[in-house]
């Protein structure tokens, strides 16, 4: 995002509106966590001060963008776990796995973790944490994905991403789909696809993880729209020319054909396909494109534009959207900027504001939803997860650590969309 020497020094974690179009639903989500400023776990007081006085740690440069949800264990993971400790501003975060790896920029120590924007826990239990390399616009190391086994903490796999699939200093790695095709219990969680955002050079990079190589594909679609770059929530107003930024994977459909509805006509899959949904952050139109296109790395490796066609804009939405997901009903949940609220999108219908529901609105809780993540808890049902973080205040200069600026917010799927299977208005 814009404000580069403020985000990649974030730290990722574990007034109502009169609406004239689709319907207002009103479902509050509860509080989980919240924070006036992000505080730190240290081995004493002393390197705590001595990380204040050298500037290595700086509240309000610490800004949290998402977050996960392990139910082995029943708490949120980040680059941080929450602590039982609670601290002036909030509870404490202790560094997750452990504080070594968790390298000191200046060390150029490119076997840790140098800057995490967005993390995902798959079927598998496995966390995959997408390292940037990068703090302020300084490259300390290249991006790198490195993947945690959650029942032992330990690091079981890492993948550097090759030089040449980046736009020199600039491209910037900020979220990632993870695709288990095998996920059954018979399955070796070996056969994945990790989709990953660059939000800065517009593009995507999508890794093999049997065959331990990724390829770089670009669009005009994940490209941002200036008509979009600005940004008003809560009456405060900042610019951001971000491009492809929100990601959501379809369900999987065991049928022989799957007919999916656009603004721009119909389209066919075939079974067993899925569908990736993303948009450019300064943007208001969702699109789409089949993930087997996204595999076939031997005509991106001759072209990153190839197939230019095959990504297809399905329609538009009343404002900007930071975060999407996805339940395995098919329904698409998002954040919408402009309006503080939550809404959900049914994708067996056209992608228009008509066919939107507001599932959940909040003037003081709801700023920037950043993070949105469907979780399925020990009883096997969906839930909404939500992170905001009151972004524009960060880009203003007005964030005051007095107030609560971060929050993580959950609801069971169910009780949002009033126990039905579909938000279909």
């Amino acid at each position: 995002m814009a404000a580069r020497s403020l985000l990649a020094l974030q730290l990722l974690l574990v007034l109502q509106l009169h609406l004239a179009w689709g319907q207002y639903f009103g479902q509050q989500l509860k509080g989980v966590l919240q924070w006036k400023a992000a505080d730190f776990v240290f081995p004493t007081p002393q390197e705590r001060q001595e990380a204040l006085a050298s500037g290595r740690y700086v509240p309000e440069n610490c800004i949290p963008l998402d977050m996960d949800v392990d139910y082995s264990k029943g708490i949120p993971y980040t680059l941080g776990r929450v602590s039982r400790v609670q601290g002036p501003s909030g509870p404490l975060i202790e560094p997750f796995p452990n504080a070594a790896i968790q390298a000191r920029p200046e060390t150029n120590n490119c076997q840790g973790i140098v800057s995490v924007f967005r993390i995902k826990i798959d079927e598998c239990n496995r966390m995959w944490v997408l390292d940037t390399g990068k703090i302020g616009e300084k490259r300390i190391c290249l991006p790198q994905l490195v993947v945690i086994d959650m029942k032992t903490d330990k690091i079981i796999h890492r993948y550097q991403i090759p030089a040449d699939q980046l736009v020199c200093e600039l491209s910037l790695l900020v979220n990632l789909l993870v695709d288990v095709q095998d996920p059954s219990p018979l399955g070796s969680c070996k056969n994945t696809k990790v989709y990953m955002a660059d939000v800065t050079a517009p593009a995507m990079i999508v890794y093999d993880m049997p065959r331990g190589k990724s390829w770089r594909i670009t669009n005009k679609q994940m490209h941002p729209n200036p008509d979009h770059g600005t940004f008003t929530i809560s009456n405060e107003s900042f610019d951001l020319m971000d491009g492809m930024v929100a990601m959501a994977l379809s369900p999987r459909i065991p049928t022989d054909n799957v007919v999916f509805q656009s603004n721009y006509g119909t389209n066919w899959r075939p079974s067993n396909d899925r569908l990736l949904y993303f948009h450019a952050l300064a943007s208001v139109t969702e699109n789409a494109v089949r993930t087997s296109v996204l595999h076939n790395d031997t005509i991106w490796e001759e072209d990153v534009e190839a197939m230019p066609r095959s990504f297809r804009p399905i329609g538009v939405r009343p404002s900007q959207a930071v975060a999407e997901a996805m339940d395995s009903n098919g329904n698409l949940f998002f954040g919408l900027v402009g309006q503080n609220a939550i809404a959900c999108w049914d994708s067996t219908t056209p992608y228009n504001p008509a066919n939107m529901r507001i599932v959940s609105q909040n003037s003081e809780t709801l700023q920037f939803p950043s993070g949105v993540k469907i979780i399925r808890n020990r009883k096997g049902a969906e839930e909404l997860w939500v992170l905001t973080c009151r972004f524009q205040k960060v880009m203003t200069g007005s964030l005051n650590t007095n107030e609560t600026n971060f929050r993580i917010q959950a609801i069971q799927i169910p009780e949002i969309l009033g126990y039905k299977s579909s938000c279909r208005v």
